[in-house]
Formats: C-alpha cells, sequence, structure tokens
C-alpha cells in the first residue's frame, strides 16, 4: 500500500484483506498505524535528494527530509512496529537517471541508522518509478543507474527485496482516445472543433505536464 497518508478506513480495510506492507513518512502515520494495522510493515518514504528534471517532483508532497528520519525510525519503534526498508520515488517522468544514484545512496543510509539504534536488519528497498516511456535506451539507461547504486550501496545487504513501481511506464502509450465532436467552428483561416472530453477529464495531461497528445 505505496501510499504514506492513508484515510483509517483504508488501513483497517488492508488489514482485513491481508496487505501487510506499506509506506509511512509522518508521526501521525505512524500513530493511525498502531491503531488500526499493528502489524503491519513499514517503509519509510524519503524525500529524494534531487529530485532531477521530474515531469513531477513529488518530494513536495511525499517524503520525510533528511532530519526526520531519526525521529520517525524512532516512534515506530517506540509503538512497536516493524520497519522492514525504505521507499522513494525520483518523481513522473525523469529524464536525468543519475539521480536514482543519489536515492539509492540515501535509502543505505537509513538502513544503517536502524541498525545503530538496534532495530531489526531492513531487507527491503522500494524504488518507485519515475520511468519514461516510449524510448527504449531512457528506461535502459535507468536499469544500468539502478543495477550500479545497489551493487555498490547495497552489495553487503544479504536478500535484499528490490520493488519498482513502473506504473507510468507501461501505462502512458498503450491507449488511445477515442472522443466526439459535437461542434464545429471557423473563424478565417482558423477551425476550432469541440469535443466530449477535455482538462477536467481524460485530457488533464495536457494543462498538468504540457503533454501533448
Amino acid at each position: 500500500y505505496a501510499n504514506p497518508c492513508k484515510p483509517e478506513a483504508h488501513i483497517e480495510h488492508a488489514a482485513s484483506v491481508g496487505v501487510n506492507l506499506t509506506t509511512f513518512d509522518s508521526v501521525e502515520e505512524v500513530d493511525k498505524l498502531r491503531l488500526f494495522h499493528p502489524r503491519c510493515k513499514l517503509l519509510l518514504r524519503l524525500k529524494v535528494p534531487d529530485a532531477g528534471d521530474a515531469l513531477w517532483d513529488l518530494g513536495t508532497k511525499y517524503g520525510a527530509r533528511q532530519e526526520e528520519l531519526a525521529p520517525l525510525l524512532c516512534a515506530a519503534q517506540s509503538a512497536g512496529l516493524s520497519v522492514s526498508g525504505v521507499a522513494f520515488h525520483v518523481g513522473s517522468a525523469v529524464s536525468r537517471v543519475g539521480v536514482y544514484d543519489a536515492a539509492v545512496e540515501a535509502a543505505r543510509a537509513v538502513f544503517d541508522a536502524a541498525a545503530a539504534r538496534g532495530m531489526p536488519p531492513m531487507r527491503i528497498l522500494d524504488i518507485g518509478g519515475g520511468f519514461k516511456a516510449g524510448t527504449a535506451s531512457t528506461f535502459q539507461d535507468a536499469c544500468d543507474v539502478i543495477n550500479s547504486a545497489l551493487t555498490h550501496h547495497f552489495g553487503d545487504v544479504p536478500g535484499l527485496q528490490v520493488i519498482g513501481e513502473p506504473g507510468r511506464y507501461f501505462a502512458e502509450t498503450p491507449f488511445t482516445l477515442a472522443a466526439r465532436v459535437f461542434g464545429k467552428l471557423t473563424r478565417g483561416e482558423v477551425r476550432q472543433y469541440w469535443i466530449d472530453d477535455g482538462f477536467f477529464g481524460t485530457l488533464c495531461c495536457v494543462h498538468v505536464e504540457n503533454y501533448v497528445p
């Protein structure tokens, strides 16, 4: 359940259907999980050190800052919750893939900080998404950086489980939008067409991401 801010009812539902792994980035979320799903294993969600040139910098909304990491580990430990690893997301549609190396390095620092506190060894690293669709070379470049970073920073961690979230990579390109043209308007050389979709529907990406469909 890779959202660090969850309604209480959703946490209860996750517990009832056996979803036993989630992310957190605040003390308030620790309190909710302690009350509604105390057996859940946690991933501490980090703010990426450098969001690069991401189309959407998710660090403005999610992820614990450097100075918040120790208090969050302490809060989870005091609540009797198991912190099993770290999660991060470099942002949506990243072109400068070197940002993954800094994120993996920051994640390793949290693994070490937890070990220094006497917490059980962490074994899960969720590297999030950010993979751009449409160009195989960009995806391969990201994979190369990630694999190198994992070898360099986590090569001595036995049984590490790595989770990826390549949602955009798979979902951005395989669709064709069919819309009904219900109106036309011509002014000189300019011709306008009105369709039954728009910014507040399927085409929100045009406004939010300057996407050209």
